[in-house]
C-alpha cells in the first residue's frame, strides 16, 4: 500500500488482523451481514471466502458495489465445489486407489457444512451479482491447483476433517478407520488431492453514467509455478514435481533492509527469491549479492544447526518460503532438488571457509 496509502481489514474475528501493527492498516470488526459502509469510500474492495457466510449475499454485494468509488474496483473470491459435489464428481486424487475412501469423507464433510448453513452457490453467481449491480468490466477466472501431502492446503483439509470427526462418525455412516486413512494419506508428500477451485469475479464502478472503459483487470499472469521456474533450482523438475513445489510454498513480501536470516540465530525456513535482491554478510563482511532465482537457508535446516550467515533485503523482495516440513518434502521427493541442494551447500561451505 506504500507511505501514502491506506488499508482498512475487517472481519468479525479480528484477533490475527491485529497482531500485524502495520501503520496504515485500519483493523475493523465488521459483520457484512448487517454493518452499513460510507458510499464511494474505497479505491478497491477484495473480500477473500466470505461470501458462502453471508445471510443475503445479494444485498451485501449491492452495499460492497456503493462503497467502492467511481472508476474503483470490488473483487470477490469464493470457493467452487462443483468438482466435489458433481454427479460423477471431478475430484483427483492419488494415489488412485485411495480416491473412493477420500471422496466419500469429502462429500460427507460438504453435508455437515451444508447443514450449517453454507451457500455452495453463491460462488458460481459472483459474476452476476457484480453485473447486476451496475460494475462494468466484469472478468472472472477460476483456479485449481494439486496439493501434495504434508503442505499447508493438505494441513487445512486435515483440521477440517478432524473438526468434523464426531459427526462423520455419528451421521455419516463413517468409520474412524478411514478418517485415519483419509488423514494419513494427507500428511503423505507422495499423495495428492486436487484442491477445491477458487473462483474470483471482478468489476468496476462505472466513472460516469454508462461508460466502459475498455479496460478489465488484467488477467492473472504471474503464477508461483512460473515464478518458480526462474530458479535453476527447479530447472530439472518436471511439470508434476512442480505442481508439488508449488503447493509447498508459502508468498513473503519484505521491504528494504529487513533482515531475512540472522548469523547465529535458529532458522527453519528455506526461501526462493521472485523478485528483488538481498545481501548475504558473516561476521559483518559482505559476502555476495543475491537476486531472482536465488535461493538460502538451506544449511541450518540440513544441519539443524544456527544460521551461517545474515540475509538482508537490498530492495523491496516477493519470495517464495518453505517451511522445515516442505524443505523436507522438497528433498526427500524431488531428485533433481536435492541434488542441486547439496551441490550448492558443498560450494557455500567451501565460501564461508575462506
Amino acid at each position: 500500500m506504500g507511505s501514502n496509502g491506506s488499508v482498512v481489514a475487517s472481519d468479525l474475528d479480528t484477533r490475527f488482523l491485529e497482531v500485524l501493527h502495520q501503520p496504515n492498516m485500519d483493523v475493523r470488526r465488521q459483520d457484512l451481514d448487517v454493518d452499513e459502509f460510507p458510499e464511494d469510500e474505497f479505491d478497491v474492495i477484495h473480500g477473500r471466502s466470505v461470501t458462502h457466510n453471508l445471510k443475503d449475499p445479494a444485498r451485501t454485494v449491492q452495499r460492497l458495489a456503493a462503497a467502492v468509488k467511481p472508476g474503483g474496483w470490488l473483487l470477490l473470491e469464493d470457493v467452487d465445489w462443483s468438482s466435489t459435489l458433481g454427479q460423477p464428481d471431478g475430484m483427483i486424487v492419488h494415489p488412485d486407489e485411495a480416491r473412493p475412501g477420500f471422496v466419500k469423507i469429502w462429500r460427507a464433510v460438504c453435508d455437515l457444512l451444508r447443514k450449517g448453513g453454507y451457500n455452495f452457490d453463491v460462488a458460481r453467481q459472483l459474476p452476476s451479482l457484480l453485473v447486476g449491480n451496475g460494475l462494468v468490466d466484469v472478468g472472472a477466472e477460476v483456479r485449481a491447483s494439486l496439493a501434495w501431502g504434508g503442505s499447508p492446503a493438505t494441513g487445512s483439509a486435515i483440521t477440517m476433517i478432524e473438526r468434523f470427526a464426531d459427526d462423520l462418525i455419528a451421521t455419516a455412516d463413517i468409520a474412524e478407520e478411514e478418517i485415519d486413512a483419509a488423514v494419513a494419506m494427507l500428511n503423505d508428500p507422495s499423495a495428492a488431492v486436487l484442491r477445491p477451485a477458487m473462483a474470483a469475479a471482478w468489476g468496476r464502478k462505472p466513472a460516469s453514467e454508462g461508460g466502459s472503459s475498455g479496460r478489465g483487470m488484467p488477467p492473472r499472469t504471474e503464477t508461483v509455478r512460473s515464478w518458480l521456474r526462474t530458479s535453476p533450482l527447479f530447472a530439472n523438475a518436471s511439470e508434476i514435481e512442480m505442481s508439488r513445489v508449488a503447493s509447498l510454498a508459502d508468498e513473503l513480501h519484505v521491504e528494504e533492509g529487513e533482515q531475512l536470516t540472522v548469523e547465529g540465530q535458529p532458522g527453519n525456513t528455506f526461501f526462493v527469491i521472485a523478485k528483488g535482491t538481498a545481501t548475504v554478510t558473516r561476521g559483518g563482511k559482505r559476502l555476495v549479492g543475491l537476486g531472482p532465482g536465488s535461493y538460502f537457508g538451506e544449511i541450518a535446516l540440513i544441519e539443524q544447526g544456527p544460521r551461517t550467515a545474515t540475509v538482508t533485503a537490498e530492495s523491496r523482495m516477493w519470495l517464495f518460503v518453505f517451511d522445515a516440513k516442505g524443505f523436507a518434502s522438497l528433498m526427500n521427493g524431488i531428485p533433481s532438488v536435492a541434488n542441486e541442494i547439496f551441490r550448492a551447500l558443498a560450494e557455500r561451505k567451501r565460501n564461508l571457509k575462506r
